[in-house]
């Protein structure tokens, strides 16, 4: 009985178990490559990333963006407060071991903490944006505690720098608004002081305001031209119509045109003093001054009078009698004129008779 004879070599496996092989091959290479690729970004991560390992938070990994914050100083290997001393007291320990004992993560925002970049370096107030991950091994056991971690001093100085820029510009501001609430106050004082000399001065005052001359301020002397007639927010035009034919209208739209100053001195003014259609003469000193705004247009015009009828009155009687006088003075002249030639007449007359008679003597021999 003849037998087959076994080729030399290895015994080939069955196709089940080939494809069993390379499947659990491709499955180490896929790990690998996703492990190449989870240690390039944790090398490239431009934010600062560390493992800490166990209870004690021995740092395990560390990324070059988490050692640049302190160049010189050797952390891997060390237990957290070995390698940072200064964090001893600090509430960082405290949350990493709340971390670690709870597996709750922590999320901190800018929070202040005090470390030095190199280990103979000063102890600086750095500022951090971070999260305290808990790890987990295969059986769901923590083991360690991830960091994920941004330093933002800069931006933090940065805008308390604002933020105290903005308070010292809110000072001045509340300052400058109390200056201004003053100075207007004061403004409004010293205006209602003026408004009280002008009600009280002893003169006619008032002011018109616009090309219409409208009636905006009119002190009890001036009102007492028209006695009770209404004529505050009127234009002169409508409050005082008896003025039309009289140069009172002109003049003031000359004033308002032109901008110069109108003196007037004893002009007769006739007005309606008692509204009962009665016009009275009077006589006025007055000046018509334009005003103007802060853009230097004129937008007013204000009117200081004096009633002069009085002393006009008197006046024009003394030059009355003044005239008379001369007039009586000059007929006396003449009468005296006429006196003085009578007598020089009846002496002529009297020297003829005493020389006539002188002739009629007879005489001595």
């Amino acid at each position: 009985m003849s037998s087959l004879s076994q080729p030399d070599g290895p015994t080939p496996l069955p196709s089940t178990d080939v494809s069993a092989t390379l499947q659990v091959a491709a499955q180490d290479m896929q790990r690998q490559r996703a492990q190449g690729t989870i240690e390039r970004f944790f090398q490239q991560a431009p934010a600062p990333i560390c493992i800490l390992d166990g209870a004690d938070f021995v740092y395990e990994l560390i990324n070059p963006a988490y050692q640049q914050l302190f160049p010189g100083r050797h952390l891997l290997g060390k237990p957290l407060l070995a390698a940072l001393p200064e964090l001893a007291g600090q509430a960082i320990p405290q949350i990493l071991s709340d971390v670690y004992r709870t597996g709750e993560t922590f999320e901190g925002r800018e929070l202040l903490v005090p470390l030095a970049r190199a280990s103979n370096g000063q102890v600086e107030d750095l500022y951090f944006n971070f999260t305290y991950q808990a790890r987990r091994d295969d059986n769901g056991t923590i083991d360690g505690v991830l960091v994920f971690a941004a330093e933002v001093t800069e931006q933090v100085l940065a805008r308390r720098k604002v933020e105290e820029l903005n308070r010292e510009l809110e000072t001045r501001v509340a300052a400058r608004t109390q200056e201004l609430e003053q100075t207007k106050a004061e403004a409004e004082n010293q205006r209602q002081r003026l408004h009280d000399i002008l009600m009280q001065a002893p003169a006619l005052i008032t002011y018109f305001e616009g090309p219409q001359h409208i009636f905006r301020l009119v002190n009890p002397l001036y009102q007492q031209l028209v006695g009770n007639r209404p004529i505050l927010g009127m234009p002169i035009s409508e409050a005082m119509p008896e003025l039309a034919g009289q140069p009172i209208f002109a003049l003031l739209d000359e004033v308002y045109q032109t901008g110069k100053s109108y003196y007037a001195n004893e002009m007769l003014v006739q007005l309606d003093h008692q509204n009962a259609g009665v016009l009275g003469n009077n006589y006025y000193n007055f000046v018509y001054q334009a005003t103007r705004n802060t853009a230097g247009d004129i937008d007013g015009i204000l009117v200081f009078a004096y009633e002069v009828t009085t002393q006009v009155v008197a006046r024009q009687k003394i030059e009355k009698s003044e005239q008379q006088l001369q007039q009586l003075n000059q007929q006396l002249l003449a009468v005296n004129t006429e006196v003085w030639a009578a007598n020089a007449e009846i002496q002529a007359i009297n020297e003829a008779l005493a020389h006539l008679q002188e002739a009629k003597r007879p005489s001595a021999s």
